[in-house]
């Protein structure tokens, strides 16, 4: 406990506050009628959408990168290589960003790191070189790394804690049934539109990802859970 103290007063740059006690009111078991109420309502409504976008943003660069590689004229054998080189960059992110991950607020590192895939996958769809695909392809690794961290504590900010596994689970299960339904529709943009077809696809999918969280995700930051979930 000591040396996590040390730490959050080296962060901090002062010393820390006097803890004061504070009562917990205990609410008894949640049932999925509670997370309809507000303010839950609009925050598992904004969750869902969030979630159906971010996963044809996330898996959909990730699933189908030798095939984007190979729909901008790259052979099968060079496409799985730089796959592969891309990939690298899953596990190096988290570990990148580790020194900020709490310094900011939630929301805006969601909004930030989906602001740079839209950014960087642009720019991947005007990429001939084996050097640009391979820095943007790592770029959008990179932010959809820190996009996965990033949401993952953020939703499990927004529910009191009676209710907060069944909100966040039903909220989050919308992200898989998004990805049965956009695997298909990025195979029909790749067929019909290539590889910068299904690229807008992603960034205009990350727009949506920017707008909603930007606009209706509320601010957890220097707040305890409970303070979140009653505001």
């Amino acid at each position: 406990m000591d040396g996590i103290e040390a730490r959050c007063i080296k962060d901090q740059g002062k010393p820390l506050d006097e803890p004061e006690p504070e009562k917990v009111a205990l609410s008894g078991n949640g049932r999925f009628a509670d997370m309809w109420q507000p303010p839950y309502r609009r925050r598992a409504l904004m969750l869902i959408v969030f979630h159906v976008f971010q996963a044809i943003g996330f898996f959909g660069f990730g699933n189908w990168l030798p095939a984007l590689l190979s729909g901008q004229g790259l052979s099968v054998t060079h496409s799985l290589g730089y796959a592969f080189v891309i990939t690298l960059a899953y596990p190096l992110g988290p570990l990148l960003f580790v020194k900020f991950a709490n310094r900011f607020e939630n929301k805006w590192q969601i909004v930030g790191s989906a602001l740079g895939a839209m950014i960087f996958g642009s720019l991947f769809a005007f990429q001939t070189s084996a050097a640009g695909l391979i820095f943007c392809g790592i770029m959008i690794t990179f932010c959809n790394a820190w996009l996965s961290f990033s949401y993952h504590s953020y939703q499990g900010e927004l529910f009191p804690t009676n209710i907060r596994a069944r909100a966040v689970g039903f909220c989050y299960s919308f992200s898989r049934l998004s990805t049965v339904f956009s695997s298909l529709l990025i195979g029909i943009f790749l067929d019909h539109f290539g590889t910068p077809g299904v690229l807008a696809f992603i960034v205009g999918s990350m727009l949506i990802v920017i707008i909603t969280i930007g606009r209706f995700g509320p601010r957890t930051r220097h707040l305890a859970l409970e303070q979140i979930a009653h505001r």
